[in-house]
């Protein structure tokens, strides 16, 4: 039985016409031939060339599953590898006494810096129009909650990113990081801006200058960041596939 360590499993990762290999408890599996691993990738979420062993408990289905398939080799760890795997050993038993850990955390706060800084912008478009003063007030305020709001989704996201994906540079986790981090500073001028000057915003109606357009349009800015930040999380949770026909 051919023995493999990590690196020479990560080969096999079924890019470019290679082999699909996974590694699931020391045992070494060919799924090439399985649709549901098709270029490599499961659910847009596991990634082939990897041990899998701490990854099943996020899968629907048992370990019954690789009795479909043929063993190839063996896994042999390394000291670096084997300190690893204790390390998410311990994560593991973390996430048997809380579940929640796994799934939860992010989709609750991600939910409300997109509310919020949604709804500043719609507010700041409802001060603009009407004059009504408490429209920009409660623009300010939704404004400080969603950059609060916003530290707490950055970091349930980051390490979401970490637990489920292998802190992969996946093209649309990197979208969500730039966006995430703009929309972040974004809230963070905002604010500054509006401490300096409190009348920044409320100006707009009365003695309008660059700053105060400058300000507004900074403020309209949070709608369209954080609806790309709404979208391009959704299609990670419920991926489209796309039509090749």
């Amino acid at each position: 039985m051919k023995e493999f360590d990590l690196k020479s499993l990560s080969e096999f990762d079924g890019k470019d016409g290679k082999p699909v290999y996974i590694a699931y408890k020391g045992k070494v599996y060919d799924v090439t031939n399985s649709k549901l691993w098709k270029n490599g990738t499961h659910m847009n979420r596991h990634f082939a060339g990897k041990d899998l062993t701490a990854e099943l408990s996020d899968a629907p289905h048992s370990e019954d599953v690789f009795s479909k398939f043929q063993q190839v080799g063996i896994l042999k760890m390394n000291e670096e590898a084997t300190q690893e795997q204790k390390t998410t050993g311990f994560l593991e038993n973390l996430l048997k006494k809380h579940p929640s850990l796994r799934r939860h955390p992010h989709p609750i706060f991600a939910h409300f810096p997109i509310a919020f800084m949604m709804g500043a912008a719609f507010f700041a478009f409802l001060f603009a129009v009407s004059g009504v003063k408490s429209f920009e007030s409660t623009t300010i305020d939704l404004i400080a909650v969603g950059t609060l709001a916003s530290i707490f989704a950055m970091a349930s996201g980051f390490f979401t990113w970490w637990l489920n994906y292998g802190a992969r540079p996946m093209v649309s986790i990197v979208i969500k990081i730039t966006t995430s981090i703009l929309l972040l500073m974004d809230g963070i001028v905002l604010l500054v801006w509006k401490l300096l000057n409190p009348n920044i915003l409320f100006n707009l109606r009365t003695s309008p200058s660059a700053d105060n357009w400058i300000f507004f349009v900074l403020t309209l800015l949070l709608f369209p960041l954080a609806m790309i930040l709404g979208y391009v999380g959704g299609n990670i949770t419920f991926p489209v596939k796309k039509d090749k026909r």
